[in-house]
């Protein structure tokens, strides 16, 4: 079987047997800081095992991407040298919600391993935690494998937990017989002694307790089963090899990589595992990009930027040139395009993005270079000739600078390669990495009282804002500090959930809706609408007038404020036309990456490579106008996922979506999946003018607009500023340009005459100065003070009619002394003027620096002038 027919077999078995196929979540994962990226199948599924959110359904099976290469998972070092270490994989699961237990997940194993996949029975063996009795007897007596096949494991092998408090419980490993087994053990004693004779292929996790803050272990009510099962690995099981790197899924990679660098596979080890570390990080790259990840010096960001460097620096030892890297997108793209069709249509900016990646990193590496001739240069002078491991790890962390490269050259140089402390300042970097993830790490709990509400009440809630701003409603609940009241009082602040509710909850980059709630005795304005839990929006605000008891009638109005409403309409459809522009106008890799909508502007960030040029951004304008314009309909439909992506319609980077989407037209030009509030026609916006276009990260651009009554703003308040400057130099609106450009050169000429004749002038005061010139133990000086002018221009004329000596100039501004110290050229071996001003600007007490041939200084005490010249003359013996 093939690793796509294995995919496919996987997720049709449990589908067959009621599961809901769900489909894999991005590797950046949605709403959830705790982790770098997706390094589980279980993490969509996070808050239904925390209780945060009631499953959509009781059962799931999905082949998750999952990326282990930064935080507390992180496989990098490893990838390539390994058989079957990757950053990126995919990740086979099954999960129940409170449905089925350990029975069924241990038969389901047992049968798609066995049935399915044809494995033989007789070298699989499995592995329970300890004092799971229960998972012992049902391997044992319901499956039938013999004792001598059915290891007790620690805590450390066989039972998992989400974190150090929360869901956990034992899970149960299967493993496949690849090697004979060492003498005189069974499989049993083979799995105790961890010997390398088995391979784990599939851990089931049983989601049993809930450990509390004292380490107790409380029954869950609801216990849910995790599974897990990396595809690749199943994959090298079932085609017959002992390495991922030899399945389908990897071979092909490897096998054009070693092509394309002219190198026989097998030939040479360190050769073998440059090709497979590029051939696993061009996987990672490729996906990571596609979701959104974009090269960086922090994040995610870095830990993309880290694999690329990677790859180029293996690709460098494999003889391989700067663009290798991005030109394998192509080819890894088709390779999975069965599975992954997206690919295909982001792999064009992947490859433009991947490729200015190496261009920066051949030039960084040429930085490293000269970095580390100055270490070189500076332990031969110093000696012994021994180079710190530290500073050969800042080469790496700063610039990727390849740590074996580095020893090579050293060595070379005949320098000891400190490599203990080059590994202490490594550990201490991923010691410091992994405190970090474990910062970030917590449950994110949603208060007991939102959980709470959504299972008794979220049946009864209904949001009804695309058609009904205004409704008659009822309170289905008060909360007040996230707990639940019973009412409230005047000038109290409160969160109201109502049965139909009008208000938008902030979201998809749309800010929440504002507006009152009226009700038989009490006024409540609402500040912010927010949505805790998915299909769930409290509208939170202060009680203006009146009170709410526990026995009042819940019956009240609910009014979105609808001027600010229809402004964020029109900022929000703009949005969209705006997003069609860019791909007409840049190309059709542009996609949305982030946006900010509110009633005063739009924020739109976007996928592109360069800067949108101005003439782009005008034709980009100019476009989204003609739409505007044409005033055509803008309609919400909900249809099937897989049905709207094949109209056409655009998903978000990042967003989670379940089986049924909101897909909004807007016109002929947009089509894309949305929850959020538009206008009812594309001419409702009246008017788009962008304000800026610029950089927020690499790859990642973001355009500012307005629309509506803020555009016309925009366009009067220039139109306003261009008349004036009309008036001012007498011309007509159109010939503003040319006499500007008219206006800016003569005034460039004229500063150029200028600056002539103050040389001029400079050169006849520096004349006359020279009367003034005092030798001292033969050394030309020449002090000046209350001089007018730029100190130091004045000083360049001064020193060229002096020829050899030293300078002083001194002025006196508001209280504020200013001294400049020069000396000429040929007496800097004598005299530092940067060493006297850092000495003697104390007397005028300031502060300066600069060169040994220019010095100056600022001070706050004029009178400390005359000791300050006292001491120059002293310094020259005078």
């Amino acid at each position: 079987m093939t690793g796509n027919q294995i995919r496919q077999a996987f997720l049709d078995f449990f589908m067959e047997r009621g599961h809901k196929v769900v489909r894999s979540s991005s590797l950046v994962p949605h709403n959830d800081p705790t982790i770098l990226f997706t390094n589980a199948g279980m993490n969509q599924f996070k808050d239904y095992f925390l209780g945060n959110q009631v499953p959509a359904f009781s059962t799931a099976v999905t082949s998750q991407k999952v990326m282990r290469a930064g935080g507390k998972h992180n496989d990098l070092e490893n990838v390539g040298r390994t058989d079957r270490h990757h950053t990126f994989f995919e990740m086979l699961g099954n999960f129940s919600f409170g449905d089925y237990f350990k029975k069924e997940a241990i038969l389901y194993a047992w049968e798609f391993l066995t049935r399915t996949l044809e494995l033989d029975p007789e070298r699989l063996a499995v592995s329970v935690f300890y004092d799971d009795h229960e998972a012992y007897q049902l391997w044992a007596d319901v499956v039938g494998i013999p004792a001598e096949r059915i290891a007790k494991l620690g805590e450390k092998d066989n039972f998992w937990s989400m974190g150090d408090t929360g869901p956990c419980g034992p899970c149960s490993e299967i493993h496949y017989r690849l090697y004979p087994l060492k003498e005189g053990r069974n499989p049993k004693q083979s799995l105790e002694a961890d010997d390398g004779s088995h391979l784990e292929i599939w851990n089931l996790v049983f989601m049993q307790f809930n450990r509390d803050a004292s380490g107790q272990l409380h029954p869950l009510p609801k216990p849910s089963i995790d599974t897990g099962m990396g595809l690749e690995r199943i994959a090298s099981v079932v085609q017959g090899f002992n390495n991922n790197y030899d399945t389908d899924l990897l071979k092909p990679l490897v096998d054009e990589i070693a092509d394309r660098a002219e190198y026989r596979l097998y030939s040479r080890h360190e050769g073998d595992v440059s090709c497979r570390v590029i051939a696993d990080h061009i996987r990672a790259s490729v996906f990571l990009i596609h979701d959104g990840v974009n090269p960086s010096n922090e994040g995610r960001g870095y830990v993309l930027r880290r694999i690329i460097r990677r790859a180029a620096r293996h690709g460098k030892e494999l003889g391989l040139k700067p663009g290798f890297f991005a030109e394998l997108v192509q080819f890894f793209a088709q390779l999975m395009s069965k599975a992954y069709p997206e690919l295909l249509e982001s792999s064009g900016y992947v490859q433009i993005l991947l490729a200015q990646e190496e261009r920066r990193f051949d030039s960084t590496l040429t930085q490293g270079m000269k970095i580390l001739g100055e270490l070189v240069d500076k332990v031969e002078k110093q000696g012994p000739k021994f180079a710190p491991g530290e500073e050969i790890f800042k080469l790496y962390d700063t610039y990727g600078f390849p740590p074996d490269l580095a020893q090579d050259i050293l060595e070379d140089r005949g320098i000891v390669f400190d490599r203990a402390g080059y590994e202490v300042a490594m550990k201490e970097q991923r010691d410091r990495a992994k405190n970090a993830q474990e910062n970030r790490e917590g449950e994110l709990k949603v208060g007991q009282a939102y959980v709470a509400l959504a299972q008794s009440k979220g049946k009864q809630y209904q949001f009804v804002g695309y058609q009904q701003p205004h409704t008659q409603s009822s309170i289905l609940a008060v909360l007040k500090g996230g707990q639940e009241v019973t009412g409230f009082e005047e000038g109290e602040e409160v969160e109201l959930l109502l049965s139909k509710n009008p208000f938008y909850a902030e979201g998809g980059g749309q800010v929440g809706d504002q507006g009152e709630i009226l009700g038989g005795g009490f006024k409540l304005k609402v500040t912010e609408t927010r949505s805790p839990l998915p299909g769930l929006a409290l509208s939170k605000g202060k009680v203006i007038s009146g009170a709410l008891g526990a026995m009042d009638p819940r019956q009240v109005e609910a009014l979105v404020d609808l001027d600010r409403r229809r402004k964020i309409e029109a900022n929000h459809t703009a949005t969209h036309l705006l997003q069609a522009a860019l791909r007409t106008v840049v190309g059709d890799h542009v996609k949305q990456a982030g946006s900010l909508v509110n009633e005063e502007k739009l924020r739109f960030d976007f996928s592109h490579y360069a800067a949108v040029s101005a003439e782009e951004l005008r034709e980009v304008e100019l476009l989204v106008n003609r739409m505007i314009l044409s005033n055509e309909p803008v309609e919400a439909q909900v249809m099937d996922y897989d049905q709207a992506i094949l109209t056409g319609a655009m998903a978000i980077f990042g967003e989670k979506y379940g089986d049924l989407v909101r897909v909004v037209r807007a016109g002929s030009s947009s089509k894309e999946f949305c929850g959020g509030c538009h206008t009812s026609r594309t001419g409702n916006i009246g008017l788009i003018k962008i304000l800026s276009e610029q950089a927020v990260a690499s790859g990642i651009r973001r355009i500012e607009a307005v629309t509506r009554e803020r555009a016309f703003e925009v366009v009067q308040h220039s139109q306003m500023a261009l008349e004036s400057i009309a008036k001012r130099l007498k011309v007509g609106l159109d010939q503003v340009p040319d006499r500007v450009a008219q206006v800016l050169e003569t005034a460039k000429d004229q500063e150029k005459n200028l600056e002539e004749l103050q040389k001029r002038l400079g050169r006849i005061e520096a004349e006359k100065a020279l009367a003034q010139v005092k030798e001292t133990n033969g050394v030309r000086y020449l002090g000046l003070s209350q001089v007018s002018g730029d100190l130091k221009g004045l000083a360049e004329s001064y020193l060229e009619q002096l020829g050899s000596g030293v300078l002083m100039l001194s002025k006196v501004e508001d209280g504020k002394v200013s001294v400049l110290l020069g000396v000429t050229k040929d007496l800097t071996s004598r005299f530092k003027a940067n060493d006297w001003v850092k000495e003697l600007a104390p007397l005028i007490e300031g502060r300066g620096g600069g060169k040994p041939d220019f010095a100056q200084c600022g001070g706050t005490k004029p009178e400390g002038l005359q000791a300050f010249e006292a001491g120059v003359l002293g310094k020259l013996g005078g």
